[in-house]
């Protein structure tokens, strides 16, 4: 079992790491071009579909995905087990949260590997 102090940590790192990418993912989207163009669906080099082309893109938003997910259900994990402790209670917390992070992540990524399919045409 990772300890909590390894969890926390984690917690800290992915907390950064959010705010790093999450700059850089909204700088680039006003950056690159007006932003009506970057928000559009349709066939400009700008249209949000087309991030998803760029398979570095793609991944970058899957780090993102994965980062948020384990820093969001991590905080709703501590928040749980300061609620009631007990050594039960933090087993069902860890793995109820683990299984709904697992079904996010796994859905955020067929969503992402979807719309770069699409993209490629």
């Amino acid at each position: 079992m990772v300890s909590e102090r390894t969890l926390m940590l984690i917690h800290y790192l992915t907390g950064i790491g959010i705010l790093i990418a999450g700059a850089i993912h909204i700088g680039t989207v006003f950056l690159t071009a007006p932003v009506e163009e970057n928000l559009q669906f349709s066939n400009s080099p700008f249209a949000v579909i087309n991030v998803y082309r760029n398979a570095i893109l793609a991944a970058s938003l899957e780090a993102l995905l994965i980062m948020v997910a384990f820093h969001g259900f991590n905080g709703l994990r501590v928040i749980l087990l300061e609620l009631h402790q007990s050594p039960r209670w933090e087993r069902a917390v860890n793995w109820v949260l683990t299984v709904i992070a697992l079904v996010v992540i796994i859905y955020g990524t067929r969503t992402i590997l979807i719309a770069h399919l699409i993209a490629q045409g």
